[in-house]
Formats: C-alpha cells, structure tokens, sequence
C-alpha cells in the first residue's frame, strides 16, 4: 500500500489551520464534454472540452474571526490557500509530500447548528478558483492557470495545449 494519506493541513494565505482543521474537500479536476456524432455515422462520442470550474471546502472546529472576514471578497483580492498532505508507503516506509495551491475566493460560510453548547464545525466553501497547481512529490500533476491561459496548463508533466496557444497566439492577453 503505497502513498496512503497520514495527515494534512490547509492554509488560508498566512492563517495555519491545522490544529482546528476537522475535514478538506479538495475540487474535482473534470472536464466538460461536447456530444458529437459524425455525418452518417451510428455513434456518438463525448469530446473533452474546457475544464469546469473548481470549488473546494474544508471545514474548522473553531470560530475564527480572521477567517470568516476573508469571506465576501471581490475578484482581484484573491487568496491563496494551500493544502499539505503527509503519504507513507506501508511497503516499504517512504515518506512523500502533495502540495495543492489554490488561488480564489471564500464564497460562503456555513456554521453547523450548535447543540448543548458543544464544539461543532463551520464549513467554508472556496470557489472562484483561478489557479490550481497539484504537486506530488514535487512533480506537477494538473496545473490550470485562468489568466495564463491553456499554454499554462499542465497534466502529467505534459503541456497538452501548448500547440492551441501556439496557432492562436494566446499570450499575454487584456
């Protein structure tokens, strides 16, 4: 059993979460799809288009005030969160790093009912993600850039819309 996830933790630009830290929902990287049927063709395919957008949550056993003031932000005033995980290898004990980096906003906010006065959960929704970069063990996976544009985007190390970029001169951009 390889890369089995021991720990983690989540940052709010400079606000460390991970003493109050009760639960991460890291976005689906997906993408949207275009049926297609060719002229006097039989069957129908699914071409892979543009990415769809991201959303992610975590949720915090704690109330805090410098958090839920990040909540409510325009574009422009993005913020930067990063996800830090802990994988162990239960073969052969090797330790590895994944580093996920978000830039978006803090949309939403949602206190779980309090009950007997007991400590409960917020659920914070960060959405609005304008650039995701997954990393493991240095090594980028998926890395998708909105304002760079598709040269940017990497998956698996390869840069699949180099060549789009390229005979569109996509670059630099108002």
């Amino acid at each position: 059993m390889d890369n089995v996830i021991r720990g983690g933790n989540w940052w709010f630009d400079t606000i460390n979460t991970w003493i109050v830290l009760d639960e991460v929902r890291l976005p689906d990287v997906a993408r949207k799809k275009e049926a297609f049927t060719p002229g006097g063709g039989n069957w129908e395919v699914e071409w892979p288009e543009e990415f769809q957008a991201m959303t992610a949550g975590i949720k915090l056993k704690n109330n805090d005030p410098r958090i839920r003031g990040l909540c409510g932000r325009e574009p422009g005033s993005w913020i930067t969160s990063y996800y830090y995980e802990h994988l162990r290898s239960y073969r052969n004990g090797e330790e590895k790093g994944r580093i996920v980096v978000l830039k978006g906003l803090l949309n939403a906010i949602k206190d779980d009912p309090k009950k007997a006065m007991k400590a409960t959960g917020i659920d914070y929704e960060f959405s609005t993600i304008v650039f995701y970069h997954d990393m493991f063990a240095g090594r980028s996976i998926h890395k998708l850039d909105f304002f760079s544009g598709p040269a940017a985007t990497i998956v698996n190390g390869d840069r699949p819309f180099a060549g789009m970029s390229r005979n569109l001169r996509l670059g630099g951009g108002t």
